[in-house]
């Protein structure tokens, strides 16, 4: 199967990249270790690479075009990843790592552009970042979103670009009427919109004249609430899973799933239903988006027309060796082992699907006739992994890592 632009994938807990093209594969980064829940950071077009992520072991955040990797000193652990319209500067949070409880109110800020970097602290809590164009000025504005008490933040960029050595305090406008579970953002560049998932709905922002201002709540249109949101780069939606159904974890094979499309700016949206299961993260392209659903009847990988709000295909997959148990919690380790779950993406040009399997080192490849071929990794891809179609030619207004 030809592909027409590199697919990138992670192996996080084996510490490597792999490059894959036309069947054969390289190692395109090595000794570096993606910081999972951050992901994949794809830069728009005429940014200094073309794609970054954070290197959770090294410290660094990790740059990488079709030629060359450099690696920019970062603070760890790396929660969330986002950059500017030109791609050229990037904001790192950080957040627990193997730690249960908060502990580090470290922000990083790249120049992508001149290999350097600057950190200051903010407030502790895993904060989600993305950086909105002020309504007024136009500047560009690091927005933090900020859990247990929700708030929103707004830090001016060239206010984080030029603090002093020893990781002085920084401090913005706060917005403290968020709910304190917030979790999962997108902000569409054009008009800098920012929203935030939380269990209200999702909650929209702007930065006016440095200060966040709200835009109102959106419910979410089906039974329980989204946590992972992203932007479509055809018509700048907030796209998401919201997951309902029963509270318990060990009760995840239970769970109810809808695909949901939300308007940033006037709050319309539409739903396609799902199959019950863990519906982790899922991938978008040009009027389509592709999920996989894993369930102890068997895994599925989902093609959803998005113009009409529909599902166009439903292809069962094989499973994983050790996939997770109902009654235990998804994302915990059963028996030593860790948890398992599928990573997703879509070539944008030929509209072919990526799904892994998580702890058996392969990758599965469903074109548009549902065909399924193999690609083996000498790597188990524990937890999934990380896929990333890295080509430049598709637009790009999704500026937050997944």
């Amino acid at each position: 199967m030809s592909f027409s632009t590199p697919l990138l994938a992670a192996d996080h807990r084996a510490g490597v990249v792999y490059e894959i093209r036309d069947g054969s594969r390289r190692v395109a980064v090595a000794d570096s270790w993606l910081a999972e829940h951050a992901g994949f950071l794809r830069l728009p077009a005429g940014a200094p690479g073309r794609w970054a992520f954070a290197d959770d072991r090294g410290g660094a955040l990790v740059v990488g075009d079709a030629d060359s990797v450099r690696r920019i000193p970062i603070a760890i652990p790396a929660e969330h990843l986002a950059c500017d319209a030109t791609g050229r500067h990037v904001v790192v949070t950080t957040g627990l790592g193997m730690n249960a409880e908060p502990w580090s109110d470290v922000v990083s800020v790249v120049d992508i552009a001149s290999d350097a970097s600057a950190r200051f602290r903010v407030r502790t809590g895993e904060p989600g970042v993305v950086i909105a164009p002020d309504q007024v000025s136009g500047e560009p504005t690091i927005v933090l979103r900020h859990r247990e008490p929700g708030a929103v933040e707004a830090l001016p960029l060239t206010a984080a670009l030029e603090v002093g050595p020893h990781a002085p305090v920084l401090r913005g406008p706060l917005l403290d009427d968020l709910a304190p579970d917030g979790h999962g953002e997108v902000m569409d560049p054009a008009s800098g919109i920012v929203g935030i998932a939380s269990s209200r709905g999702l909650e929209r922002f702007v930065v006016d004249a440095g200060a966040p201002r709200a835009l109102g709540i959106v419910p979410w249109p089906a039974e329980g609430r989204a946590y992972y949101l992203r932007l479509t780069g055809d018509d700048r939606r907030a796209t998401g899973i919201v997951r309902g159904g029963p509270a318990a974890p060990g009760s995840w094979p239970d769970w109810t799933n809808t695909f949901v499309e939300i308007d940033l700016a006037s709050g319309a949206s539409r739903t396609v239903p799902l199959p019950p299961g863990l519906a982790f993260r899922f991938a978008l392209a040009a009027g389509v988006a592709a999920i996989a659903v894993i369930h102890p009847d068997g895994d599925v990988v989902i093609r959803i027309d998005r113009e009409d709000a529909c599902i166009s295909r439903i292809t069962p997959v094989p499973a994983m060796t050790h996939p997770p148990r109902a009654g235990v919690m998804p994302w915990d380790g059963v028996d030593g082992r860790a948890a398992q779950r599928r990573s997703i993406a879509i070539d944008p040009r030929t509209g072919t699907i990526a799904v892994t399997s998580g702890g058996d080192g392969t990758i599965l490849l469903l074109d548009d006739d549902g065909d399924i071929s193999t690609i083996t990794l000498p790597t188990p891809l524990d937890e999934g992994g990380h896929l990333l179609w890295a080509g430049d030619d598709e637009r790009i207004d999704d500026l937050v890592g997944r």
